[in-house]
């Protein structure tokens, strides 16, 4: 440490007018030269450091204003080409090369000796140049930045106080999302037991606007048993929509159009826009796809509301009359099968009834026969010279044969018997 006597005047190289600037500035200043000693330490010092001029120029005890022993501060680092020290003593980041004044530095740090509470100060040294180009002392800037400080530490408090009601928020919105599902499982469950009040519950529905000419219809699409009727209930409900549009229905074989006032709509339009999705907007018009049933309107609101709460019911409405299509295609299907198992049954009704009748006949007329079989041998048995008693063997024993024969036939007489009601059974059924 240099003591200087109190005598000391300062260099020639700092001209009077300067200590009338530097006095004159709100912002802290201070002078040093080659020999580490104060040489300006104006107003404004004073009052960060407390310390006063008189106590501190011509000594090199700048270092009271800042720290509770002797060390280097930034203008003696520079004074004595040791910069590169001073970016290692202080904190990463907090010192750097001015990026204004070439050979300037700055710097800041917290001192926790300066004020009540401490005092966060920001420096600016710059280096003061003789004639040749040498260093011949430092000036040195002192601004209080405890305010922003305080600013930057409560904006990074709030953050943490914000990214933690995030994560309580995250952690609630968890606990919601695993509560709704458990509701939407518990709805499942209940709407089997619903079913029993369904129907009152569309009487008391049906009066509410647009969700009531939905349930009417979604009534009505039981009563329709032909795809035209149907398709005329979906224009039905889209004229009390106020929408104008069309539908199609598709059948194996066949498809079920209509287009009344369409606003221009023709068959085509369906063909280009029923594959494109299920449910497919454009201006005002929008088609609603499903496998079996197509709706295309040609004049949606657009009004965004009353637009959503439209596309909702048109798509709960189309997905019905698709299952209602299917329905009746399954329904033509059943009753197709019945005709031909029908006719199949009448038709080998028919056969048994004919072979029954010719079985019936080729067993009276085998009766016949024995029978004549019968009185031909007695008669036969004259001229044979037989004795009485073989003559009643030899008949005997004929006749059991030709019974024998008559037996096995009322056996199939009797299984086809059986066939036949079979038959009449599979027809009472169908």
């Amino acid at each position: 440490m240099v003591i200087v006597s109190p005598r000391f005047n300062p260099p020639e190289f700092v001209p009077e007018v300067l200590d009338s600037l530097l006095q004159g500035s709100p912002v802290a200043t201070f002078v040093i030269d080659g020999q580490h000693r104060v040489t300006h330490w104006n107003r404004a010092c004073e009052l960060v450091t407390g310390i006063p001029a008189a106590e501190i120029i011509g000594s090199s005890d700048h270092w009271r204003g800042f720290y509770a022993a002797p060390r280097p501060i930034l203008a003696d680092y520079i004074v004595a080409g040791e910069i590169e020290q001073a970016m290692r003593n202080y904190e990463a980041g907090h010192c750097k090369a001015s990026e204004v004044v070439v050979g300037a530095y700055e710097a800041e740090g917290f001192f926790p000796s300066l004020g009540e509470r401490g005092c966060w100060l920001y420096f600016t040294a710059a280096p003061v140049l003789g004639p040749g180009g040498e260093v011949i002392g430092a000036i040195e800037t002192l601004q209080n930045i405890t305010a922003r400080k305080l600013a930057e530490q409560a904006l990074l408090d709030q953050n943490s106080a914000l990214e933690a009601a995030v994560a309580e928020r995250t952690r609630a919105l968890e606990q919601n999302n695993a509560e709704l599902r458990a509701l939407l499982q518990e709805r499942c469950e209940l709407q089997e037991q619903v079913g029993s009040a369904s129907s009152t519950a569309f009487s008391a529905m049906s009066s509410m606007g647009e969700m009531g000419v939905l349930l009417q219809a979604l009534q009505r699409f039981n009563s329709c048993q032909q795809a035209g009727e149907l398709a005329q209930l979906v224009l039905d409900t889209l004229v009390s929509y106020e929408l104008v549009g069309a539908v199609e229905l598709r059948l194996p074989g066949q498809a079920v159009r209509m287009f009344p006032d369409s606003g221009g709509l023709e068959a085509a339009t369906f063909a280009n826009l029923r594959d494109m999705g299920r449910i497919v907007g454009f201006h005002s018009r929008m088609i609603v796809n499903y496998p079996c049933l197509s709706i295309l309107v040609s004049n949606m609101p657009r009004d965004d509301e009353r637009a959503g709460r439209i596309r909702d019911n048109l798509a709960i409405l189309a997905e019905a009359a698709d299952a209602r299509v299917r329905a009746l295609d399954a329904e033509l299907r059943r009753q197709q099968g019945e005709a031909a198992i029908s006719g199949s049954l009448a038709g080998i009704n028919k056969l048994l009834a004919a072979i029954e009748g010719r079985q019936k006949q080729s067993m009276a007329e085998t009766r016949m026969a024995i029978h004549r079989l019968g009185e031909t041998l007695e008669k036969r048995f004259v001229h044979l010279g037989l004795t009485e008693q073989q003559e009643r063997y030899l008949l005997e024993t004929v006749r059991d044969g030709l019974d024998g024969l008559i037996d096995a036939q009322d056996g199939q007489l009797d299984i086809q018997s059986e066939l036949s009601a079979i038959i009449h059974r599979l027809t009472d059924a169908v």
